[in-house]
């Protein structure tokens, strides 16, 4: 089988898995096993925090894999959803997963359906496990097997794949006692690290990118998602806002540093 991820360049080295355990807080080893791979996705979702303040303050962005590992290992920074896949993408092939990197689209809003969100497949006892830690809403907390019409619950929400001739496979979320709803669908066409270079300039270019006016930040809890969009600090639990708290300049850089752990100087 041809390892697309080798043209992304060399492994993590041994100090460099260290360290990026003890940024997401995992204790080594990592079977590879859907159970480890469980792991690592829970453990990589409850200590990175999706945020888009660099494409927002106009600083550079770039997926190259060490520029990636400082931003996010070393100074314990978060990104947006090309910048935390590549990096965990990266990290699943280092550890000695069978990864592979898909590029889907986001189906809602579908407003702009252009290629824009890694997703990633695990090949595990021959069967596709998709894993992804990109979100900036509640999504898929586990590993989901890639197989149509099935079921998968992960404690918050309801998830399942579907075959579309168009689409390709369609992963679909329901909320409690709302209706299934697409979030977004890909092929299995092998993707490497540049393939995504796209995503991060439209971000930070196009007039349809919402990565640029204000700050746009989760961090998922084991019983809630933080998120803070359009200055309102909202709560939601299983995918339903269950509190909001608007919020001035000042006291929105506070959370930044304080729930968020992030920096704002300059901000």
């Amino acid at each position: 089988m041809f390892d697309s991820n080798a043209l992304n360049g060399p492994k993590m080295t041994q100090d460099q898995l260290a360290r990026y355990f003890d940024r997401i807080r995992l204790a080594g080893p990592v079977p590879l096993t859907l159970a480890g791979l469980t792991e690592v996705q829970q453990a990589h979702r409850l200590a990175v925090n999706f945020e888009n303040l660099d494409l927002m303050m106009g600083r550079p962005v770039s997926l190259d894999l060490e520029h990636l590992y400082d931003k996010i290992v070393v100074r314990r920074q978060g990104g947006v959803c090309a910048e935390l896949n590549t990096l965990y993408n990266w990290l699943l092939y280092s550890l000695g997963f069978q990864v592979t990197s898909y590029n889907s689209r986001i189906l809602t809003p579908d407003t702009y359906l252009f290629r824009r969100h890694r997703i990633m497949g695990v090949e595990i006892e021959d069967k596709t496990h998709t894993t992804d830690v990109g979100f900036a809403d509640e999504n898929a907390r586990i590993p989901l097997l890639l197989e149509d019409g099935l079921i998968q619950e992960d404690g918050q929400c309801a998830y399942r794949y579907e075959w579309q001739e168009f689409y390709g496979w369609v992963q679909y979320r329901q909320f409690p006692g709302q209706d299934w709803q697409p979030i977004l669908s890909f092929d299995l066409s092998p993707q490497v690290d540049r393939d995504f270079d796209p995503v991060l300039t439209f971000f930070a270019c196009h007039p349809s990118s919402s990565m640029r006016d204000d700050p746009r930040v989760a961090r998922y809890f084991p019983d809630c998602v933080m998120a803070l969009r359009k200055h309102i600090l909202r709560e939601e639990r299983r995918g339903i806002p269950v509190k909001k708290t608007e919020l001035t300049w000042e006291e929105e850089k506070r959370v930044l540093r304080e729930l968020f752990g992030l920096e704002t100087e300059g901000m």
